[in-house]
């Protein structure tokens, strides 16, 4: 195709293309505007529903994999969380916090060890994410999925032990239901939420665990 006429001057083939370039960018452009758009509104929307939340409880499945592990860690299990305390009920192990004490209770040791509450910023915490996912983080990209939007989060602290935060939203009430986080040695953890109930009926001592019968228990706080 012959594009120059001369030093100055485009040929009319070459300026058609031109035109058409130009208008793919402008294309271009308006989508990611409108996505942009689209991501604001999802994030609202999730804001509005997890600032009515005060408890939830949920099934949960996490997977935990890396290139530097020989396998998959595979956990199941059902979580109540209320604030910074928890309580996790898994097969062989309960763990369990009310934001000053910790409890875990690993059945096949026969042992409840017992410590102050820390926060860890190397663990990742599904009531803080919950609390904080539009503050601490910014969007990187948004999609459309026949599940509903996935958002691809990144933290706003380059100090951060996470990399990105990746949630799946239920288009029918804005909740999150699948988390896949990468933390900075590119671990990845996938979580999957079923049976999430918003605000259930909190039974008294649910956020205390006391030691069964016949059980060890060692107490980790230093005196």
């Amino acid at each position: 195709m012959k594009c120059l006429n001369n030093i100055l001057s485009i040929g009319p083939q070459c300026a058609r293309l031109l035109v058409f370039s130009s208008i793919i960018a402008l294309l271009g452009s308006d989508l990611v505007v409108a996505q942009s758009r689209d991501a604001d509104a999802i994030m609202l929307s999730l804001r509005t529903k997890y600032d009515t939340m005060v408890s939830l409880s949920a099934t949960f499945d996490q997977t935990t994999s890396s290139e530097f592990m020989d396998t998959e860690d595979h956990f199941h299990g059902d979580i109540l969380i209320q604030g910074d305390a928890y309580r996790i009920e898994m097969t062989g192990q309960t763990i369990v916090s009310n934001a000053n004490l910790t409890w875990i209770h690993n059945k096949s040791e026969n042992q409840v060890l017992i410590n102050n509450y820390v926060y860890d910023e190397t663990t990742f915490s599904l009531s803080r994410f919950l609390s904080e996912f539009d503050t601490a983080y910014s969007v990187q990209s948004f999609e459309r999925t026949p599940d509903g939007p996935t958002v691809v989060l990144i933290p706003n602290d380059e100090f951060s032990s996470f990399l990105s935060v990746q949630m799946w939203i239920r288009k029918s009430d804005s909740i999150v239901f699948r988390l896949r986080v990468i933390d900075i040695n590119d671990v990845e953890m996938m979580f999957d939420l079923s049976n999430i109930v918003f605000n259930p009926t909190v039974p008294s001592g649910s956020f205390l665990f006391v030691t069964p019968d016949g059980v060890e228990e060692i107490d980790l706080r230093e005196n």
